[in-house]
């Protein structure tokens, strides 16, 4: 019972934590950039615009990271809800809508 409900309720839990993920990723790179920076070495005269554009380009880079790793994921959840609505109409005995038939193409210039 408890694994059909998390199966049905994956493509929110993953919603939910990437939705918690961004925040998250905005406030350690407020508090994580000045730090990091001084450690590279590098003198900062504006520590306070540093912060917002740690804060600003955290999230991104975590929105970035985390649609390559979670995406796949998604994916195979949007293909496993398509074969399942397919197979309520194979069932129904609607039959799979007909696609338009292929047309040859030649290459033209």
């Amino acid at each position: 019972m408890l694994t059909r409900l998390i199966v049905a309720l994956y493509a929110w839990l993953l919603e939910i934590a990437l939705w918690l993920t961004l925040p998250l990723a905005g406030v350690v790179g407020y508090h994580v950039t000045v730090p990091l920076m001084n450690n590279a070495g590098a003198v900062l005269t504006n520590e306070f615009a540093w912060k917002l554009c740690g804060a600003l380009l955290f999230p991104v880079i975590t929105f970035l990271v985390l649609a390559v790793i979670i995406g796949p994921f998604l994916i195979l959840v949007d293909v496993r809800q398509a074969v399942r609505n397919i197979e309520a109409r194979l069932e129904r005995g609607e039959g799979v809508s007909t696609s338009l038939p292929f047309k040859r193409r030649e290459p033209t210039l």
